[in-house]
């Protein structure tokens, strides 16, 4: 089935996802403690609910940040505009009255009903917690997804998380885990595979190579899809862990490099023409 089009908090989530990626070396072992059950889940086989999810998770509560914005910004019109902003991004329209603060007399908003209509939105705010923070993880995953490099750090440390939990996990689910200690290769699902060629367009990752995987035009370049971090290496099948490399590629790469890149095609080139 084709992924669908749909409304995405990019706002919100490039916001987020700056937070997880510049804090990821002091906070990643302590996110992978807070969702350790949750996250050993998604590294026995692909999940579309990713580690990266859950390390996400530990950094968005929007009824937090919230409040920490009503409490320290000196400014309701401020606060009302984040709060907009955030809705729509997440594409959803509570029924309250707009506040008009360009006609409002009122300086610290006390007798207006401007105060009251932010504490309309963030009552709506919080009753609707849960589904907004998942959006934003949702959308913030989108930009990580496409770096690579990124998705290459992030699973380096969680294979140590791995090593460390070996025992654990194949006491939980000890058709998972091999008689070496280690992950077991999984089945990779079509939305998987799909998305990986998508993301990285259709092209080898190596930078040494970046030959064209599409089949558009010629045939002979096979497809494969390669953990990033090997499964010797205490890697995992998080769907997180995978790019696209060719055949020739995937082989030379073996079973205990973690070669991966940040090349990839932008959208136009910084050069003068």
């Amino acid at each position: 089935m084709a992924t669908k089009d749909e409304h995405l908090a990019l706002s919100s989530g490039i916001g987020l996802a700056g937070i997880a990626v510049s804090n990821f070396g002091d906070y990643s072992f302590e996110a992978f403690s807070c969702f350790k059950d949750e996250i050993i889940q998604s590294l026995i086989k692909p999940s579309k609910l990713t580690a990266v999810h859950h390390y996400l998770y530990f950094f968005q509560d929007i009824e937090e940040e919230l409040d920490n914005i009503y409490k320290n910004v000196d400014d309701l019109e401020w606060t009302y505009n984040f709060i907009i902003r955030t809705l729509d991004g997440v594409n959803m329209q509570p029924k309250v009255p707009t506040p008009d603060f360009a006609a409002c007399t009122d300086e610290y908003h006390e007798e207006c009903n401007c105060r009251d209509i932010v504490h309309q939105l963030m009552g709506y705010i919080n009753e609707h917690q849960n589904t907004i923070d998942k959006l934003i993880v949702h959308a913030a995953f989108q930009f990580i997804f496409q770096d690579r490099k990124f998705l290459h750090d992030f699973n380096w440390e969680l294979s140590t998380f791995i090593e460390e939990h070996i025992d654990e996990i194949e006491e939980q689910y000890p058709e998972f885990v091999t008689s070496k200690k280690r992950i077991k290769r999984a089945y990779f699902p079509k939305w998987l595979t799909d998305s990986v060629f998508y993301r990285d367009k259709g092209t080898c990752s190596n930078p040494e190579c970046r030959c064209d995987l599409s089949n558009l035009i010629r045939t002979q370049n096979k497809k494969h899809i390669d953990h990033i971090i090997p499964l010797d290496l205490f890697g995992s099948n998080d769907a997180s862990n995978f790019q696209l490399l060719c055949e020739s590629c995937n082989t030379s790469k073996g079973a205990r490099s973690t070669a991966s890149s940040s090349v990839n095609a932008p959208y136009w080139n910084l050069e003068q023409p």
